[in-house]
């Protein structure tokens, strides 16, 4: 067990130094997260009234958008993937013939890689989440509770583990399709969107938002943004973490159902 263990260790630690062997690429897509925070609040800015600092919009006072922005953009970059470029390259190339010979799984290989390559970029935005906090507490009596962040917490490893399974569940459409760059970046997009990264889906409108929140996107960013800026707390909080570890589930079972159909065409193929 422990030298079953070992492996993916060695392999988040592999993860982690390619984060940080090109420093300069690692700091400016730290600052890359500026960029649409400031756009946000530029444009929230003009569409709340001066001096309407209680009145609502879409649901949200100015002070609660406001929070909403600042943590839904920490909270995309934070789960944002890449690994299934990698994935793609191993399907494409044969470089996945190396995995099927060895004692390791390769989901657990890519998992661990993964979250190697996160782990420094979590640290620093978890930085970034704090002091942005602490001045919107400051500057705009922003609330945040202990309860919140242990629930946000709990939300952001959900939103992290879904999010992963759904890209990997789309790179392994690289077993029946030769370039699908493109696919990645589209459905990219689309979570974003869907998942309220951009806007909250109450900008949608009623019927969109029902629709949109029956799906699992929006546990990857609205959700655990939402739980940290004291929008669901208790019971709802609860429902939600249950929901988000039962999407999870399903997209673990889509994703072994794709692998095996893709094993048998790939060995088929090589052959």
């Amino acid at each position: 067990m422990a030298e079953r263990a070992g492996k993916y260790l060695v392999s988040f630690s592999v993860g982690l130094r390619e984060a940080l062997e090109y420093r300069a690429n690692f700091f400016t897509s730290i600052l890359g997260a500026v960029a649409p925070i400031v756009i946000q609040t530029a444009l929230w800015n003009r569409l709340y009234a001066p001096g309407s600092a209680g009145d609502t919009l879409f649901g949200f006072t100015y002070v609660q958008m406001l929070g909403y922005v600042v943590v839904a953009n920490i909270v995309s970059r934070l789960v944002r993937t890449g690994f299934e470029y990698d994935l793609n390259d191993d399907i494409r190339s044969g470089g996945l013939d190396r995995f099927l010979v060895k004692p390791i799984d390769y989901f657990g290989f890519r998992m661990a890689r993964f979250a190697g390559a996160k782990s420094a970029e979590t640290v620093a935005m978890a930085v970034a989440l704090v002091v942005a906090l602490a001045l919107l507490a400051s500057l705009a009596a922003f609330p945040v509770s202990l309860a919140a962040v242990l629930g946000f917490a709990a939300a952001l490893a959900l939103a992290f583990l879904l999010n992963f399974l759904l890209f990997w569940c789309v790179g392994l459409l690289g077993f029946w399709l030769t370039e699908i760059g493109f696919l990645f970046e589209a459905v990219r997009i689309v979570v974003i969107t869907a998942s309220g990264g951009v806007f909250p889906l109450s900008v949608f409108g009623p019927a969109a938002q029902s629709v949109l929140e029956a799906l699992p996107f929006r546990f990857t960013i609205q959700f655990p943004t939402e739980v940290l800026c004291g929008r669901v707390a208790g019971s709802a909080l609860a429902w939600g973490l249950a929901l988000a570890a039962a999407w999870s589930a399903a997209l673990a079972v889509l994703a072994r159902v794709i692998w095996s159909a893709g094993l048998r065409r790939f060995v088929a193929v090589g052959s």
